[in-house]
């Protein structure tokens, strides 16, 4: 193969892997929500879950780096991504091994409740609508021992309603006991009245039904018995991060350092662009595919009435690790194709004669050929002659010169503070815009892509282009990346005063007032404990659950229920308690619009935060690659990443998650375990948020300045320097590295030079 097609296909192969591990490393973000609620983890445990990946990056990356440059890159890369591709379907297969198990309660149990149960008829008005006026007669002729306790009969659905709530207040009522004497024994449970009720168990909703609401609190209290948790799918998704963690540590800190080695350095900021935009488009897909996956069911048959509109809808999360993972693997593989870069036979001739022509010879010297350099160039390969305590001595003087560096110093705790903002801040954006605008989960990863990330990647391309075009050196370079922390700072502060009542603000006001314990008009409805599923009425008054609303299980919501397709908004009807003229609440009814306006006014916020967040992203990763020497580029890049992830990417979703967990108004409790939290105080959580964010942007901004003070003089895109140290320590090194191969050692011409692409 032409060395022009292998170094083509090299990077086309390079640029696949890279595109998909940051796909599959950033779906992370769309998928944590829907994990929360599947497995009911709290916000602390999320974000401790999503660091796992920092846990094992951290120990790990300094090491990769370091002994990575002196091997075969490409096959390094392929290693990692090889990792992460088997990560990714490690955290798939959670879904699979721990099965959340639907409320199913025990048929017997089912038909001994319902034997004397007078309620259970609502199951079967639709094929006989006069059950309850035809069995009243039958038991009271003369209709006298009811209407004296309820008034006269006005309609079939409203005495029996009436006859509930007497008969849950007198219990030992003559009537009351008559009835379900005769209930028992002219009318046997069965099975369609125990499919019925064994399905109303198990749905995310509650109608205002004493039998329905008893055997599921019930059954909630056995199944507690069983001791189950979210310890198996926790440690799982825990286990598959850190090996992604482990992965991850390869295509960035070795393929910049190989790019670099590639390219004319010229052009380099026009490569690093096109690098970061790969990087940053794999994320514009993890959402938008994140999104098309929200829309459908975790387990692909949704439950009735249930939409993803509801706050309670579970994504098809584990679908996307699942797709990316399989995607990775064959790329990955074929990096292991690229075999190392030792000379070739042809190659050695042409040495030896270059060799020979300074010792007289007449033919000129050839140029050397141009070739891949998959090896770091600037360093040596054939140490045998070196002990193991030289090179750890070695290491760590590297590692010592690094923290005496001032730019890199300050330009490396910049990048901590700033990771530190935005990294568990943006795991937990999508839970906060849907808290906080009342926006479902599909659309909010709609609107990141298109808006956030996407004015990311704007920001990046212009930012390059202008390095380019101006040729920002030193100061300048710095002072730029300096006004872009400034601008982002300022965006952060102005979105703590975007906000909006949604219902589930709405509802965490309602909870504040009574204590959180949503109680119903009817006391006879048993709503305590009950799945929250917040519905309104026509004049957009809000409730917690269609319980506290008063839907009973009539014929007309049971009828409209059975027959209703699913992934249909569900209208309840005959609620007692709704407040409004055609007693009827429903999701639909609840009010999204008045949003709107502020909801696209913090997306604009955030685009320009983010056009202005990339405009930093090349000229910084510049300055902190020409701080250091050549051959420390890639330990300062695998130290640098080490650093970031223990004081940055480790702790930074564990700290944003306890931030929203402050904000907490409620917790979902299972088995006297604290779950999910569905009610947040809106107001609170978005000012803490952003003056936190601002204010970690405000003193990256200061390691900024740092760096604007010790920059004067430094070179970022100057080729004349780098054409210098090509003509003499660079060759040399080389040379060095070929030894074995050309006997005996001579001296190296100081014109020849290493041709670039």
């Amino acid at each position: 193969m032409k060395i022009e097609h292998k170094i083509a296909c090299f990077f086309i192969v390079f640029g696949s892997v890279y595109f998909l591990e940051s796909i599959g490393g950033f779906y992370m973000t769309s998928a944590v929500v829907f994990i929360e609620k599947q497995f009911q983890i709290p916000s602390r445990l999320s974000g401790t879950m999503v660091s796992a990946g920092d846990f094992a990056y951290i120990p790990v990356v300094v090491f990769t780096s370091y002994f990575g440059g002196k091997g075969n890159r490409a096959r390094w890369i392929g290693g990692g991504c090889m990792l992460i591709a088997i990560a990714n379907l490690l955290i798939s297969s959670s879904n699979f091994l721990f099965p959340v198990e639907e409320l199913h309660v025990n048929s017997s149990y089912i038909s001994s409740s319902l034997a004397y149960e007078v309620n259970r008829f609502v199951l079967n008005t639709s094929s006989d609508p006069k059950w309850f006026s035809r069995t009243l007669k039958e038991v009271d002729p003369n209709g006298t021992a009811l209407s004296t306790h309820v008034g006269p009969y006005h309609s079939e659905s409203e005495d029996f309603i009436k006859y509930q709530s007497f008969c849950f207040y007198n219990p030992d009522s003559e009537i009351c006991s008559r009835m379900e004497d005769r209930v028992s024994k002219e009318h046997a449970v069965n099975e369609r009245d125990v499919s019925a009720v064994r399905l109303l168990t198990s749905l995310p909703y509650s109608f205002c039904h004493n039998l329905i609401n008893k055997l599921r609190q019930e059954h909630k209290a056995d199944e507690c018995k069983k001791e189950t948790s979210s310890l198996g799918p926790f440690a799982m998704i825990f286990g598959g991060l850190m090996l992604l963690g482990v992965g991850r540590t390869m295509p960035f800190s070795l393929g910049l350092p190989l790019m670099d080695d590639n390219v004319k350095k010229n052009n380099l900021p026009v490569y690093f662009a096109c690098m970061f935009f790969v990087k940053i488009l794999g994320p514009v897909i993890g959402l938008l595919v994140g999104s098309k996956l929200n829309e459908i069911y975790y387990t692909f048959d949704p439950p009735q009435g249930l939409t993803p509109l509801d706050p309670m809808w579970i994504g098809c999360w584990w679908l996307g690790f699942l797709i990316f993972g399989a995607l990775l693997f064959f790329p990955s593989l074929a990096l292991f194709l690229f075999p190392s870069d030792k000379l070739d036979e042809g190659e050695i001739t042409e040495a030896i004669t270059r060799e020979k022509s300074k010792l007289g010879d007449d033919s000129a010297p050839i140029k050397p050929k141009k070739r891949l350099n998959l090896r770091d160039k600037h360093v040596k390969v054939h140490e045998d002659h070196v002990t193991s305590m030289e090179k750890v001595t070695e290491f760590f003087g590297v590692v010592r010169g690094l923290f005496r560096n001032p730019i890199y110093v300050g330009a490396m705790l910049g990048r901590i503070v700033d990771v530190l903002a935005f990294k568990g801040f943006f795991v937990f954006l999508g839970k906060y815009l849907e808290i906080q605008f009342g926006v479902p989960q599909f659309r909010i990863q709609k609107y990141l892509a298109t808006t956030g990330v996407v004015g990311f990647a704007i920001g990046v391309i212009i930012g390059s282009f202008c390095m380019r075009k101006f040729r920002l050196q030193g100061r300048k370079a710095a002072g730029w990346v300096a006004f872009c922390s400034l601008v982002s700072a300022a965006v952060s502060f102005l979105n703590a005063s975007v906000g909006c009542k949604s219902v589930i603000g709405e509802i965490g006001d309602q909870g504040v007032a009574n204590n959180f314990s949503f109680p119903s008009c009817r006391p006879d409805c048993l709503c305590e404990g009950m799945p929250f599923y917040p519905v309104c009425n026509n004049k957009g008054d809000i409730f917690y659950s269609p319980c506290q609303a008063g839907c009973p299980l009539s014929g007309a919501n049971f009828t409209i229920f059975s027959k209703m397709e699913k992934g249909t908004p569900l209208v309840f009807t005959e609620c007692e308690c709704a407040g409004s003229d055609n007693f009827a609440v429903s999701r639909d009814y609840c009010p999204v619009e008045h949003c709107n306006s502020q909801f696209n006014t913090f997306f604009f916020n955030q685009a320009l935060g983010a056009v202005f967040g990339g405009l930093s992203v090349v000229p910084g990763m510049l300055i902190v690659l020409r701080s250091v020497p050549p051959e420390h580029r890639s330990i300062s890049l695998g130290f640098n990443g080490f650093l970031v992830s223990l004081l940055a990417t480790l702790p930074s979703p564990v700290f944003w998650g306890k931030i929203f967990d402050m904000s907490c108004l409620m917790w979902q409790n299972l088995c006297s375990k604290t779950g999910a939290c569905p009610i947040y105080n809106t107001d609170e959580l978005r000012i803490r948020i952003h003056l936190i964010y601002g204010g970690l942007r405000v003193l990256s901004l200061l390691s900024d300045i740092w760096v604007v003070y010790w920059a004067k003089g430094l070179k970022l895109v100057d080729e004349e320097e780098e054409k210098k140290k090509e003509d003499g320590s660079v060759r040399e090194l080389e040379l060095l590295n070929r030894e074995e191969h050309v006997n005996p050692k001579f001296d190296v011409p100081n014109d020849e030079k290493i041709l670039k692409d």
